[in-house]
């Protein structure tokens, strides 16, 4: 390979955290690699998120034009083939967000690139970049090699990628011509829909204590709430308990359901199914407590407790108050 390209990704004038994720993935593969990094910036009125990108890539690209602001996938693609097209052999990296979800693979289509999608991990052998992803609802992790391909598509897992500033890069900012000329397109952007919020953030928590079907039909919610006070965190829930209108849909952690990157994850009676643990991002110090020994939630689980919830969790709250005096 001889560059790597990281699609900035930007909603309301605000560079994501997938941008970051990305980042941190291509600047590891140029390293492993020896390749050129390009960060590719596409939108309008971008010069604040070019600069703050500028700190931390050593090359940034920026194509403006107010057809590329709000995202649109359509403009967005004719805008990286007409970019990428002459150039080779590259890996182009995005995160797996739902925006970008049908642009790595139509650009795999309209560039002759190979594609893999929601990786976790990359490594290098023989100079060649193989990818990690995981199949069959997660419950298998596969290597994936892409051959004697020149070109090549990934998007990233959200949270599997930690980016660390360093604020070092002086990066060359490039402002490249818009190629879309008077280009229309079928598809145009309406507008965005926020999803619920209540009083609760679940998505930035960093103490989380998710309950799920094994707290019972009739459980006692005041006393999750309390062991999650005194935690200092939130407390969030699998689909079952949403279902049961125990809790609103925004405290719901899953595929289906808030994507969260705490430091600490304590699931509570949640038997671990992919759709739940697939929406736990990074790697938090995840604790246990189930009755079921065979729950699968303790085979991601760095501590495991099997017990009775209503004995552990009311002395585990009284500890920590005691702790904390």
């Amino acid at each position: 390979m001889k560059e790597i390209f990281v699609l900035a990704e930007h909603r309301k004038q605000q560079l994501r955290d997938t941008t970051w994720e990305a980042l941190a993935a291509g600047r590891k593969l140029a390293e492993d690699l020896g390749a050129e990094l390009t960060c590719l910036l596409l939108g309008s009125n971008v010069d604040a998120m070019a600069d703050a990108l500028a700190k931390e890539a050593p090359r940034v690209l920026v194509v403006e034009d107010p057809r590329l602001e709000p995202f649109h996938p359509d403009a967005c693609m004719q805008t990286l083939k007409a970019i990428l097209a002459d150039r080779g052999p590259f890996m182009l990296v995005m995160g797996n967000s739902n925006a970008l979800l049908d642009l790595a693979p139509g650009l795999s289509v309209t560039l002759d690139a190979a594609l893999a999608t929601d990786c976790f991990k990359f490594e290098v052998r023989d100079g060649k970049p193989l990818a990690w992803r995981q199949m069959y609802s997660y419950k298998v992790n596969t290597l994936v090699s892409f051959k004697d391909a020149e070109r090549i598509v990934a998007t990233l897992r959200g949270g599997a990628f930690a980016f660390t500033p360093s604020g070092a890069a002086v990066a060359t900012v490039e402002k490249v011509a818009s190629p879309l000329g008077g280009t229309t397109f079928r598809r145009r952007f309406v507008g965005y829909v926020e999803a619920e919020k209540g009083d609760v953030d679940v998505a930035s928590a960093d103490i989380i204590v998710s309950v799920g079907r094994g707290i019972g039909d009739e459980p006692d919610m005041e006393m999750f709430e309390s062991l999650a006070e005194a935690m200092g965190g939130v407390l969030a829930c699998s689909r079952p308990i949403v279902d049961k209108n125990l809790l609103p849909k925004y405290h719901q952690v899953g595929t289906s359901g808030v994507e969260v990157k705490p430091k600490v994850y304590l699931a509570l009676g949640i038997s671990g199914a992919f759709q739940h643990v697939g929406g736990i991002k990074g790697s938090p110090l995840l604790v246990a407590v189930n009755k079921d020994p065979r729950a699968p939630i303790f085979r991601v689980a760095q501590y495991g407790i099997v017990a009775d919830l209503n004995q552990v969790v009311p002395a585990l709250t009284d500890k920590i108050k005691q702790l904390k005096g």
